[in-house]
């Protein structure tokens, strides 16, 4: 049994596609970005709160505002 051939362009367009699950509302693909956030301590220290947040066009905005944490 012979094996398909692929040419060199079905072997570049295969691994350079979008990758992850779509957005249901804007159908973009949802990526999840780490989000570091500083915020202060009772004792006055500065410390950091990293966050795995999933984002896509359609809550980017509201995801990527700056605002300040409450512990």
């Amino acid at each position: 049994m012979a094996r398909k051939q692929r040419t060199f362009a079905d072997k570049i367009a295969k691994g350079t596609g979008p990758r992850g699950e779509k957005c249901p509302v804007c159908g973009e693909v949802i990526q999840a970005i780490m989000m570091v956030r500083p915020y202060k301590t009772e004792k006055g220290t500065w410390r950091y709160r990293k966050m795995m947040v999933n984002v896509c066009k359609c809550n980017a905005k509201e995801v990527l505002v700056d605002v300040p944490d409450t512990i």
